[in-house]
């Protein structure tokens, strides 16, 4: 019940902060593209079988926005600028209410032992236990140049279990089954969040890719940013209750906006 409390106080605060920031900010979200479904292969991806397995996919949607690649100065990898969005994500105002609330709370919120649980069971032969870490508290720790490693955890609540930067070692704490869900073909980082005691659990994930126009004979490239996010109320499968969508809507814009200011930033 003490979860349920401190959850339904964040959303308070967050949604307060959101309809301020709204009436204040200039958002860039204005040519953003959402659509009510996951970006291709999310849907299916490793970590949603983690944390929402089977047919429950509750609730699904992505926000996408295209940037000519000529906004960038410095030519900037599709690595880097998934970075930049994490930490703007992460580092923005939008988030600050709901950081400062699992700063407070004494606990991880998501159930890492559930999810370490469902790793071992999956593999056919002995898999390492996951070795989560570091966890991330500050922010300006997430790096603008290379996404949070996987098996980081951020603020008690985002573990990261996927990413187009796996390295051999981490690969080896995943379960046998891994190679069988598809992935993106570009560069991606996929967290886990949530837990039973939350009541909601889901996955996050950021994607950048890149896209060539012909317009008139010219040809111009394009950068596309997606946060693209599934969850459920694990006892039903079901997503929230519609009333709440609304205001999920206008925090995920939010949070997607302070991604693109940390993608543009120089």
């Amino acid at each position: 019940m003490a979860i349920g409390k401190w959850t339904a106080i964040g959303c308070t605060v967050t949604g307060s902060l959101s309809i301020l920031a709204i009436s204040t900010r200039l958002l860039p979200f204005y040519r953003a593209r959402h659509e009510q479904s996951a970006s291709p292969t999310h849907r299916d991806s490793f970590v949603t079988s983690i944390t929402t397995p089977g047919q429950h996919h509750g609730a699904q949607e992505n926000y996408s926005l295209l940037i000519p690649a000529k906004r960038f100065k410095n030519d900037p990898s599709d690595e880097e600028i998934l970075a930049r969005f994490t930490k703007g994500f992460f580092w923005g105002l939008a988030f600050t209410p709901e950081r400062w609330l699992l700063s407070a709370i004494p606990f991880p919120i998501t159930d890492i032992p559930a999810i370490k649980k469902t790793l071992a069971a999956r593999s056919q032969n002995a898999v390492p236990g996951l070795a989560v870490g570091p966890e991330i508290w500050d922010p300006s720790s997430i790096s603008p140049k290379s996404t949070p490693s996987v098996a980081s955890l951020l603020f008690g609540n985002f573990l990261v279990l996927d990413s187009s930067s796996l390295t051999l070692s981490q690969r080896s704490q995943l379960p046998d089954d891994y190679i069988i869900h598809a992935k993106p073909p570009h560069a991606f980082v996929e967290l886990a969040w949530g837990g039973k005691g939350l009541g909601l659990v889901g996955s996050h994930r950021f994607e950048v890719s890149r896209y060539r126009t012909n317009r008139l004979a010219e040809s111009e490239e394009f950068v596309k940013v997606t946060f693209s996010s599934v969850s459920c109320i694990p006892k039903t499968g079901l997503g929230p209750p519609n009333y709440l969508m609304w205001l999920h809507v206008l925090y995920a814009k939010l949070l997607f906006s302070d991604g693109i200011r940390g993608v543009l930033a120089e």
